[in-house]
């Protein structure tokens, strides 16, 4: 008897990575404060039936700066604290209640610029 296998982790990851591409370039954002052009902001995706209240209340706490807050995705744009590293930042935000995935901010060059 065959097992159907209907999604692969390869597959999921791609996902993954394609809705975080798709993300990054989407123009449908809540603009709050700051600049995205800053070194150390962070992507971070929520559980919709959390919500963003416990993590924009961590985000207050650690001193973190809201960029954005999305419309089409369950996620915000933070920056990480000057007194702070990335990678603290993330190891912080991955502990907060409702948190799915805390990812850098970065840009990705798709074809040559002439």
């Amino acid at each position: 008897m065959k097992r159907i296998v209907l999604f692969s982790l390869p597959s999921l990851r791609m996902f993954a990575w394609g809705t975080l591409l798709c993300m990054m370039v989407a123009c449908n954002a809540v603009r709050v404060a700051g600049d995205t052009d800053k070194a150390g902001c962070l992507i971070i995706f929520y559980q919709p039936e959390t919500g963003k209240a416990p993590l924009l209340e961590a985000a207050r706490d650690y001193g973190s700066e809201v960029l954005y807050q999305y419309q089409n995705f369950n996620c915000v744009a933070v920056t990480v604290p000057g007194n702070k590293t990335v990678a603290k930042a993330i190891r912080y935000y991955k502990k907060v209640r409702g948190v799915l995935e805390v990812t850098e901010d970065k840009a990705q060059q798709l074809h040559r610029i002439p």
